[in-house]
Parts: structure tokens; sequence; C-alpha cells
């Protein structure tokens, strides 16, 4: 071998070497932000969602639920004839009361505004006795039914 094909095959040997260390450097840093990208970032990402998610999926059954409260209250209150058959749930949200398991919904004709307070027995919505009619006023407060304890 002359010194001149030495010298060029040197040359060829660093750029063989450069590039062997740019592609494993560059492999590495390539893995270093794969792993940041979907360890760290993808994550913040996602489970804010996933959290709005089940947030707005858990406010629709307590929605829901409150619904089905007052539309028995008021089948209640309109099968002992105290609400008309005619009587609407102005809302379906309940109201508090200071009584634990006590709420108040909200009825309506075009005549009067009624509201109901109902008494929750127990957890299973689906059974019509889980709740309880305690009273029906109208809206200036005038007592229109009240259970007897």
């Amino acid at each position: 071998m002359s010194s001149s094909d030495l010298a060029e095959t040197r040359r060829a040997l660093r750029r063989e070497w450069l590039i062997a260390r740019i592609v494993v450097i560059g492999g590495f840093v390539i893995a270093i932000a794969a792993g940041a990208w979907f360890g760290v970032i993808v994550p913040d990402v996602i489970r804010p969602r996933q959290e709005h998610a089940a947030l707005v999926n858990r406010i629709t059954n307590l929605l829901n639920a409150e619904a089905k409260i007052c539309t028995m209250a008021l089948a209640s209150a309109k099968n002992f004839g105290i609400v008309p058959q005619y009587g609407q749930l102005a809302t379906a949200k309940l109201g508090l009361t200071r009584v634990q398991g006590r709420y108040l919904c909200i009825a309506t004709t075009s005549a009067a505004k009624y509201v109901l307070a109902v008494d929750l027995v127990c957890r299973e919505l689906k059974n019509p006795r889980c709740t309880s009619l305690y009273n029906v006023m109208q809206a200036d407060g005038t007592l229109l039914y009240q259970r007897q304890s």
C-alpha cells in the first residue's frame, strides 16, 4: 500500500466513524425524545381528557338521578290528588333541605307552583318505594299535604 492509499483509507475510516457516531448519538437523542414525549407529555395531555370525560359522566348520572327522584315525587303527588294530572316539573334539579335525605322539587301548572318535599328512603332509584312524599306546599307557603309520621 502506498502512502496516498493509506491516507485515503484513513479519511474514509474517519468519515465512517463520524457517521457511526452521528447515528448512535442521534439514535440516543431520538430515544430520549420519544421517551419524554410518550412518558411525560402525552400522559399529561390524555389524563385531563379522561378525567374530564369521567367527570362529565358522573355529573350526567347525578342529574339523571335527580330527575328520577323529582319525577317519582311528582307522580306520588299526582296519585294523592294534590297536584293536578297536567302538572309538570319546573326543573329536574333537587333542592337541599336541612334534613338529611330530604330534597325539594318544584312542579308547576299554568295556575300554580308547587314545592314537593320528598324523603329518599333507600338508594335503589328504580324502586318507587325508595321515595316518600313528605309534604307539598304552594309557592306562597300554603301547606297542601303533610305526611303523618
